[in-house]
């Protein structure tokens, strides 16, 4: 019996798209990490998140409970504390501007 050649199409599709959608959960929870200096960060909430201002781009920093991060209000003074200095930022997530999307910090470590 000859194997059908819209089978196997189908199949290459679903393997496509289950690559894609694997890669894009993939970058949107994996933390990565960015230097850069913190230019502002104060410890008022706005709309229920901590904001942190740096020279490339600002971030939210909130606790997750998914990813087991309970520490948010340490992180903020972390960053108060860091103002006007070099860190390294572990951050996961997008920052689309049009959703109101933030990356969300993980940890803040100063640059020696």
């Amino acid at each position: 019996m000859p194997k059908s050649s819209t089978g196997v199409k189908v199949k290459a599709v679903l393997v496509s798209v289950a690559v894609v959608i694997v890669l894009i959960l993939y970058s949107y929870f994996i933390p990565d990490t960015i230097r850069t200096r913190i230019t502002d960060a104060q410890l008022t909430q706005v709309g229920g998140y901590f904001m942190i201002a740096t020279e490339s781009r600002p971030f939210v920093n909130h606790d997750a409970k998914y990813r087991f991060k309970f520490d948010s209000g340490n992180i903020q003074n972390d960053a108060i504390r860091m103002k006007g200095k070099e860190v390294m930022i572990r951050k996961y997530g997008w920052r689309i501007p049009i959703f109101s999307m933030y990356e969300n910090v993980v940890s803040l470590k100063q640059v020696e």
